[in-house]
C-alpha cells in the first residue's frame, strides 16, 4: 500500500530575491553536481538537466535520501521514485534504502522534457525537499552537493534548469530566484601546457601524468599525480605528454 508522505514545508523570507548557483566539480574522475545559496534563501525544489559532450553518463551516487532533519538534512525526495519505489507504512515512515529509489526522472512521464537517462549523453534530476516547518534546524543547507555522476569518458559536463518540470523552486515558491550554471571538464586530462624562463609546466587533473618521445610511445610516468609538473624544456625536446586514471 502506498500513502503519501505529510511534512510540510518551511518557509522563510530572508532576502527579497534569491541567488542559486548550480556547478560541476571534477573529483577522481566523478562529476559532483554541487549547489549554493548565496543570499540566504531555501531552495524547495531542483529540476535539472546534466549533459556531456563526449560518451555516456553511466551511473549516479552520492545522494542524499529521505526528509531533511535536524540531523540529517538534504534534498531526498526525488517525485517519480518516490511514486514508483517507496512505500509509506504508517504516518511518515518509510524505507529510503530501496536500491531503485534515485533523484533519475522517468521519460516516459514527460518524453518532450526530460532526457533520456543513464547510458546516454543526458540525464534529467529531480531534488526535492521536505522538513518540519515546527524545527527550523531541519530545512536544507545552504549549500551542499545533490548528487555524483560516473561517466564512460573524460567529457565535459554541462548543467541547466529543466524548465518542463519546474526548473529551481524556491521556497516559498513566489520568492525570485537568479540562477547560474557552471560546467567543467571531468575525467583524465592535460589542461594546459605553457612555456616560461625555459621551464615547460604542465597542468593535468585525475591521474598520473606520463610521457613519452613520441604519441606512440613508450609511455613512462612521471611519478606525479599533484596536477603540476615542471621541468627545464630543452632537457627534453619533442616530449608527449598524457594522463593516466590508476
Amino acid at each position: 500500500m502506498k500513502a503519501r508522505l505529510s511534512l510540510a514545508f518551511f518557509s522563510v523570507v530572508l532576502a527579497a530575491r534569491g541567488d542559486v548557483r548550480l556547478s560541476i566539480q571534477e573529483s577522481n574522475g566523478l562529476a559532483n553536481l554541487n549547489y549554493q545559496c548565496t543570499a540566504g534563501e531555501v531552495v524547495r525544489s531542483f529540476a535539472l538537466d546534466v549533459t556531456v559532450d563526449h560518451g555516456q553518463i553511466i551511473g549516479v551516487t552520492n545522494y542524499f535520501r529521505g526528509p531533511s532533519t535536524a540531523a540529517a538534512r538534504g534534498y531526498g525526495i526525488f517525485p517519480a521514485s518516490f511514486r514508483d519505489n517507496i512505500i509509506v507504512s504508517s504516518g511518515s515512515s518509510a524505507n529510503w534504502s530501496v536500491t531503485t529509489y534515485s533523484p533519475l526522472a522517468v521519460p516516459a512521464d514527460n518524453p518532450a522534457g526530460t532526457l533520456p537517462g543513464l547510458n546516454s549523453s543526458g540525464v534529467t534530476l529531480e531534488f526535492g525537499a521536505l522538513w518540519d516547518p515546527a524545527i527550523p534546524a531541519a530545512s536544507p543547507p545552504s549549500s551542499g552537493t545533490l548528487c555524483s555522476l560516473q561517466l564512460s569518458q573524460t567529457a565535459t559536463v554541462t548543467i541547466a534548469a529543466n524548465a518542463a518540470r519546474g526548473g529551481i523552486v524556491a521556497s516559498p515558491p513566489d520568492l525570485p530566484v537568479t540562477s547560474s550554471f557552471t560546467g567543467a571538464l571531468v575525467g583524465p586530462a592535460i589542461l594546459s601546457a605553457t612555456v616560461l624562463n625555459g621551464s615547460i609546466t604542465v597542468r593535468f587533473q585525475d591521474g598520473e601524468l606520463e610521457s613519452a618521445p613520441s604519441v606512440n610511445g613508450p609511455w613512462t610516468g612521471t611519478g606525479n599525480t599533484s596536477g603540476v609538473f615542471s621541468q627545464p624544456a630543452n632537457a627534453v625536446p619533442g616530449m608527449f605528454y598524457r594522463v593516466h586514471q590508476h
